[in-house]
């Protein structure tokens, strides 16, 4: 027998021979209209990604001002059970814009002088840790806390003003924004469902998109107050414990109970440092008390109250999304990063409760 002829080899054409099975080959490769399409794509992600980057602040306005109309909604359908809604719009978007225009100027000042009493207590205090304990002399918490307000000082002290400054035509944008927000919005919302014909899948946007909101402005909503509440207790606390910049040391807890679970442990971290560095261990355990407190309140009562009536979150999402855009986009870009990440998981949520899922025994069970 030859070795053409060895059974099962296979040969071209798709022929039988005999016994033989002939199998087809087929030749791949990249055709000119593939290769032109493949150029296309490129030149289209990158044009799109230069047009991202130029825009962004403009797609910054546009994430902030509908995350701000989704939060004063619900106070503008309350005044307009008294008024237009016209005017309670233009009421409740020029009186948000007042009220943060007026308490930002307002701390400002007060915050960055805190800032300045700060700067030159912590570096103190982390002196005295060193002279106290050996592993912060190991781990040169001195010079860790010195490079960290340098830092501070030119992202804050050196460039917030002039900011606010040059930012004054950005809060009429927004305002307009706003007010476009508020009474067009849900125009536009019925408009996209219309583009729905299956009148089944347009029931089920319209509970998700309708769900997702209220759950994500409730938390937002609840998380808000929380974090306002630990920063003024933490603050008097500072206060009465004689702890240098008590209002920077309750504004740091205040940002940083966003974070749940351990957002206000973090937060502490610069308090619990001038309480054991400047003053005595006793001042600095009431310190710590304080803040496992403001925790464990948080942890026991807060958040189960918040997750049965919103949406649950927990710390990793708001940590890896706060830290990616404060990164790119700075501290406002942090906010509404996390704020955005809180409305996907609402969405989400939302989905499985219109889809009819069951939630995870863990987290509704009554024990």
């Amino acid at each position: 027998m030859t070795a053409a002829s060895l059974p099962g080899e296979p040969v071209s054409g798709g022929e039988s021979l005999g016994g033989r099975v002939a199998t087809p080959v087929r030749v791949g490769g990249i055709t000119p209209s593939a290769a032109m399409l493949v150029v296309a794509a490129v030149v289209g992600a990158y044009v799109t990604r230069n047009a991202f980057v130029a825009a962004h602040r403009t797609v910054g306005w546009v994430v902030a001002c509908s995350i701000v109309a989704l939060l004063v909604d619900p106070l503008v359908n309350a005044l307009q059970r008294h008024l237009p809604r016209w005017l309670s719009i233009v009421a409740v978007v020029f009186g948000a814009l007042g009220a943060f225009v007026g308490i930002f100027v307002g701390l400002a000042h007060e915050i960055l002088d805190s800032l300045d009493v700060l700067e030159e207590a912590a570096p103190r205090a982390a002196r005295g840790l060193e002279e106290r304990y050996d592993w912060a002399s190991d781990v040169d918490v001195s010079a860790r806390v010195e490079a960290f307000f340098e830092s501070l000082h030119e992202q804050v002290r050196e460039s917030t003003l002039q900011r606010a400054v040059g930012t004054a035509p950005t809060y009429l944008v927004t305002g307009i924004l706003m007010l476009f927000l508020l009474g067009y919005g849900r125009r536009y919302f019925l408009g996209f469902l219309r583009q729905f014909d299956d009148l089944d899948r347009r029931q089920n946007v319209r509970q998700v998109v309708i769900q997702a909101a209220q759950n994500g402005r409730e938390y937002m909503l609840f998380a808000l107050a929380n974090a306002i509440v630990n920063g003024v207790v933490f603050g008097l606390i500072c206060w009465l414990l004689d702890l240098p910049a008590p209002l920077s040391l309750g504004a740091a807890v205040a940002v940083t109970s966003v974070l749940p679970l351990i957002g206000v442990l973090v937060g502490g971290v610069p308090a619990l440092l001038l309480a054991f560095g400047s003053q005595s261990w006793h001042i600095g355990a009431i310190t710590l008390a304080v803040l496992v407190a403001l925790q464990s309140v948080e942890a026991r009562v807060v958040r189960p109250f918040v997750d049965a009536r919103s949406v649950r979150v927990g710390p990793a999402i708001p940590i890896v999304v706060g830290l990616l855009a404060f990164e790119l986009y700075g501290f406002g870009g942090a906010v509404y990063g996390v704020a955005i990440a809180v409305l996907g998981l609402a969405a989400l949520d939302a989905v499985g409760s219109v889809r009819g899922d069951d939630p995870d025994p863990e987290f509704t069970s009554d024990d």
